[in-house]
C-alpha cells in the first residue's frame, strides 16, 4: 500500500473525532442540573422587542419614505386647510341677488342729522352715524352690505358717502360739493343709489341750471357726468346689471323716458308724451323687462296722474286698471317679484280720500284696498318701498321736514296700515338679506 492511499483511507476518521471534540467529565451533571430548572422567559431576549435585522441592515444612499407618516401629515395638511376655509366662508356673511325677493333686514333712517338703524322685528334701534356733521338721507346698497348718504354743507350744497351698513368705513365719494337735484316728484325721492354690483352710485345733480347724470365709484375714486343732450331727472339703472340708465329727459319742446348707456353714453329714446302732459316715476321691473310710471294732463284743474306700463323697447303701453271712483292714481312701486304693484290711488281730485291698493303687475285686475284713507297720502308727495319679503309697504305719506315723524307700514296681508315705532327725517330704505 502506498503512502498517499493510506492517508486517504486513514485521515477522515480522525479528522471526524477531532470535530466532535470530546465530552468533559462533568457534561451529565450539567444536563441534569437544567433540566431540573425553569427556562427563561422568551420576552427578557433584546431580539424579541429590537428589530435585529433593520438594525444589521446596511445604510442605504437614499433615505427611506415613511408612507405611513407622510399620509398621516397630508391628512392633517387638508384638515388644517378645510378648517381654515370653513373660518373665512363662515366670517362672509352671504348676500342676496340684486334683485328679487330677500329676507328682511334693518331699517336704516335720520334723526336730528344722524343715522340710525331699527330692526322692525325686534324694535332694536343703533346709532351708527353720529357727530357733529348734519347726516340725512340714507339709503342701503342691493347686497345690505353699505350705505351712502349725504352730509350737508350748507341749505344748498352736500357731500356723498358710502359706509358699512354698521356706520363703520366711511367713505367720501364726491370730494366737490354738490347741489342734488330736488327729489320732491315722482321717484325722484330716491336721490341716489347703489348699481346692481354696488361698484357705483348714480345720481341727479345741479350744473348751470339743468340735472345732469353722475356716477361717483363707490370706492371714492372718481366721479363722471353722462352728457344726454338734455335735461335728466330720475335716473336708476336697469337690472340686472345695469347696463342702461333710465331717466326722465325733457328739452324746450318735449319729453319722455329715455335710457343711456354709462359705458359709452349712447341714448335711446323709449317714449314720448304730449306736450300738455307732465311724466314722473319711472321704475323697472325687477327683470328689467318693462317700466312703471303716470303722466298727467297739465291743462286739467286738480289731479290727473294716471299710471302706465311699457315695455322696455317703448311698446304696449298700457294704462293700469283704476277701481270704481278713482279719479287718478300714481306711485307705482313693484314688488320685489315682480308679480305685483302697490299704486297711491286717489277719490277725489285732491288729497283728500288717497287710498293704497295693490294690483296684478300685468293689469288683468283691479286688485284689492290695503291702507286707508290718511296713510297713503296727505300732501305731495310721497313716497313708498316693498319690504324685501313683499310682505309689507313702508313709506311716508307726507312731505320731508326737519321733524322727524313715524314712517307708515302696510301690512299687505291683513291690509292695514299703522306708524312705525321709529321717527324719521328721511325717506324710506330697507336692508336686503340672504334668504
Amino acid at each position: 500500500m502506498t503512502t498517499q492511499r493510506r492517508a486517504r483511507d486513514v485521515l477522515p476518521p480522525v479528522l471526524d473525532d477531532l470535530a466532535r471534540g470530546s465530552y468533559p467529565d462533568y457534561i451529565d451533571d450539567v444536563l441534569a442540573g437544567t433540566a431540573r430548572r425553569r427556562q427563561r422567559p422568551a420576552w427578557t431576549f433584546p431580539e424579541r422587542w429590537l428589530p435585529m435585522v433593520d438594525l444589521a441592515r446596511a445604510s442605504a444612499f437614499v433615505p427611506r419614505v415613511h408612507w405611513r407618516a407622510l399620509s398621516l401629515a397630508l391628512v392633517l395638511v387638508a384638515l388644517l386647510l378645510a378648517a381654515l376655509v370653513a373660518v373665512y366662508i363662515g366670517s362672509q356673511r352671504p348676500v342676496p341677488a340684486p334683485f328679487g325677493p330677500a329676507r328682511n333686514g334693518v331699517i336704516a333712517y335720520e334723526t336730528g342729522g344722524d343715522i340710525y338703524t331699527e330692526d322692525p322685528a325686534t324694535g332694536d334701534a343703533t346709532a351708527i352715524i353720529t357727530g357733529p356733521d348734519d347726516d340725512v338721507g340714507p339709503r342701503f346698497s342691493l347686497d345690505g352690505l353699505r350705505i351712502v348718504f349725504e352730509r350737508r354743507i350748507d341749505a344748498a350744497r352736500s357731500q356723498l358717502y358710502v359706509a358699512g351698513s354698521d356706520g363703520r368705513a366711511i367713505t367720501l365719494i364726491t370730494p366737490e360739493p354738490l347741489t342734488l337735484t330736488p327729489g320732491t316728484s315722482g321717484r325722484a325721492w330716491e336721490q341716489y343709489k347703489f348699481s346692481p354690483d354696488g361698484r357705483t352710485v348714480l345720481f341727479s345733480v345741479l350744473q348751470r341750471g339743468l340735472s345732469v347724470i353722475a356716477i361717483a365709484n363707490a370706492d371714492g375714486s372718481g366721479v363722471r357726468v353722462l352728457d344726454v343732450g338734455m335735461s335728466a331727472t330720475e335716473p336708476t339703472f336697469r337690472p340686472p346689471n345695469g347696463a342702461e340708465i333710465l331717466f326722465v329727459g325733457s328739452s324746450a319742446t318735449e319729453a319722455g323716458l329715455y335710457a343711456v348707456e354709462p359705458a359709452s353714453g349712447s341714448v335711446r329714446e323709449i317714449l314720448l308724451i304730449r306736450s300738455a302732459e307732465g311724466i314722473a316715476g319711472p321704475s323697472w321691473s325687477p327683470d328689467g323687462s318693462q317700466i312703471a310710471y303716470w303722466v298727467w294732463d297739465t291743462t286739467v284743474m286738480g289731479l290727473s296722474a294716471r299710471s302706465h306700463v311699457v315695455n322696455a323697447d317703448g311698446t304696449d303701453d298700457r294704462k293700469l286698471p283704476s277701481p270704481p271712483d278713482s279719479i287718478w292714481n300714481a306711485h307705482a312701486t313693484w314688488s320685489n317679484d315682480g308679480t305685483r304693484l302697490f299704486v297711491a290711488h286717489g277719490f277725489t281730485s285732491g288729497m283728500d280720500d288717497v287710498r293704497g291698493w295693490v294690483l296684478p303687475a300685468d293689469g288683468t285686475k283691479v286688485g284689492v284696498e290695503v291702507a286707508p284713507a290718511g296713510s297713503v297720502e296727505t300732501e305731495c308727495c310721497a313716497a313708498w318701498l316693498w319690504s324685501p319679503d313683499d310682505s309689507l309697504i313702508l313709506g311716508r305719506a307726507a312731505p320731508l321736514s326737519s321733524e322727524p315723524v313715524p314712517q307708515i307700514v302696510i301690512d299687505v296681508a291683513a291690509k292695514s296700515a299703522s306708524p312705525a315705532r321709529w321717527t324719521s327725517a328721511s325717506n324710506p330704505t330697507w336692508q336686503r338679506l340672504a334668504p
